[in-house]
């Protein structure tokens, strides 16, 4: 029997199965601020939700398949070429050094290969904020709950509709997921915020739609030999997604056919299945991988990562480039020099021999002597841009250290945004947030810099510019200060 438990803003869902047929299931509802964004801000009271459900539900506390609605992760895929698998793990973390652009040191970091040619290997790399997942192990912890692994909930989902080719949709109160599966792999995973403060269901499909056209719009520009097919299914889950309306609204703004994501599982009819999706693709990673539906021309390839691995891994010491130079430079010397000793005391006459092998012992000293040198000089340019990671990281932890006023901010700057307006960039600094975006009408850019100047939060904003921009559209630049 396999155990799932999806943890959200709003509720606690558990879901056990046997082999491929869903047991039992059942949910829980958690007072607002219990968890944010991912993340559970009062264990004891989430863990007192979680072991209530267990009883409820009538489920043995055990080993669980855990995953979070709405936390942040971020991931790259990189190509590598084939090595020896000692040498493997150090190259995926200098890769992710490259392209992930948090710290590593605050990320729990897992990969998985996905595939590659003769001379190279592909991975797929995930990297989570430790404290998300620290919180998870503490919580369940207390209630005497072991999670066996923790999964990034949309891999369940893409794994749920084992699609080569989908827009995996997961719509919840808190978070709206968009999970692009291309070629069997997925491609692109985005996160959207619907809007709150009496914000429409329609409303938060056009920020939806919108989302949606970003994320395809972007895959097809970064693959103009084979775009996306207008054929390609909109596959939906999520509580919001049980609502027939959804479907409805989302399909009137959307070129794609949309259509609810049902897992290949055995479940009974009175399950809720929009709101058990992601737990049911929790119960697949530990399955056999399911065979190509009838219909799709491309197996789905699953990232099966435990992101429990990268919380879990122990590291040897890496020895420094200097002193493994240094350490060469004398394993040559006693190696050679002990020879020379030996023939040197064994006759007279090879005297010359001898004063041959020093001249070259000699040499390959200076050899080593010569990278010792140049290994300092990378050394001391490694301290240079350690140092400059260092300020980075520090500006970073400045900005970490101020709770949630980074998401608080985006927040107030996109909730009171016009709907005939869009923002293209947001960056958000100690001072200031510069906002630019394009709008329909000048009249719209005054109305949105009037409705953040109205907000609390914020002590003044001015209208920088307002020129042109793409086709009928007025691009604009506001300044606001905190």
């Amino acid at each position: 029997m396999s155990v799932t438990l999806n943890i959200s803003d709003t509720s606690v869902r558990l879901l056990s199965t046997k082999g491929m047929r869903v047991e039992k299931w059942g949910d829980m509802h958690l007072e607002p601020g219990l968890v944010k964004d991912g993340l559970i801000l009062q264990s004891k009271a989430v863990g007192e939700a979680i072991d209530a459900l267990f009883k409820s539900v009538k489920v043995a506390k055990g080993q669980v398949i855990t995953s979070l609605t709405g936390m942040s992760f971020t991931y790259c895929i990189l190509n590598l070429p084939r090595m020896k698998p000692a040498l493997l793990e150090e190259a995926i973390l200098r890769g992710a050094r490259k392209e992930i652009p948090l710290p590593l040191e605050e990320l729990y970091l897992s990969w998985q290969a996905i595939g590659g040619g003769h001379e190279e290997l592909s991975f797929f790399v995930l990297g989570v904020p430790r404290n998300l997942i620290d919180a998870v192990v503490q919580t369940l912890a207390e209630i005497g709950v072991k999670p066996s692994l923790i999964d990034l909930k949309p891999l369940a989902l893409a794994r749920a509709a084992n699609r080569g080719d989908a827009i995996v949709v997961d719509l919840e109160p808190s978070c709206f997921n968009i999970v692009l599966v291309a070629n069997g792999i997925p491609t692109i995973m985005h996160t959207v915020t619907p809007r709150e403060e009496g914000a429409s269901l329609e409303d938060n499909i056009l920020r939806l739609t919108d989302g949606i056209s970003k994320t395809v719009n972007f895959y097809n520009n970064s693959h103009p030999e084979a775009p996306l097919s207008l054929t390609t299914p909109l596959l939906l889950a999520g509580e919001l997604s049980a609502e027939a309306a959804a479907g409805q609204l989302l399909q009137a703004q959307m070129e794609y056919p949309v259509e609810p994501l049902v897992p290949p599982m055995e479940f009974p009819p009175d399950l809720p299945v929009a709101l058990y999706t992601g737990n049911m693709g929790l119960a697949l990673k530990v399955m056999p991988q399911q065979t190509v539906p009838e219909g799709e021309a491309v197996r789905f390839q699953d990232i099966n990562i435990d992101i429990l691995s990268g919380k879990y891994r122990i590291r040897a010491p890496r020895m420094p480039m200097r002193y493994k130079l240094f350490s060469l430079a004398m394993v040559i010397a006693i190696g050679l020099l002990f020879p020379l000793y030996y023939l040197k005391n064994e006759a007279a006459a090879d005297i010359v021999s001898l004063q041959t092998e020093l001249d070259g012992i000699s040499q390959e000293l200076s050899q080593a002597r010569l990278l010792f040198n140049e290994a300092q000089q990378i050394q001391d340019a490694i301290d240079e841009i350690n140092a400059t990671i260092d300020a980075l990281q520090q500006e970073y932890r400045d900005i970490m250290d101020k709770g949630g006023d980074f998401t608080n901010y985006l927040r107030v700057v996109t909730n009171v945004l016009p709907s005939k307006a869009y923002v293209t960039s947001i960056v958000i600094g100690t001072n200031q947030i510069l906002v630019e975006g394009e709008a329909d009408s000048s009249f719209t850019v005054i109305t949105y810099a009037m409705s953040l100047e109205a907000r609390e939060e914020l002590s003044e904003v001015r209208i920088a510019e307002i020129g042109e921009g793409e086709g009928t559209e007025l691009s604009f630049t506001i300044i606001i200060f905190k």
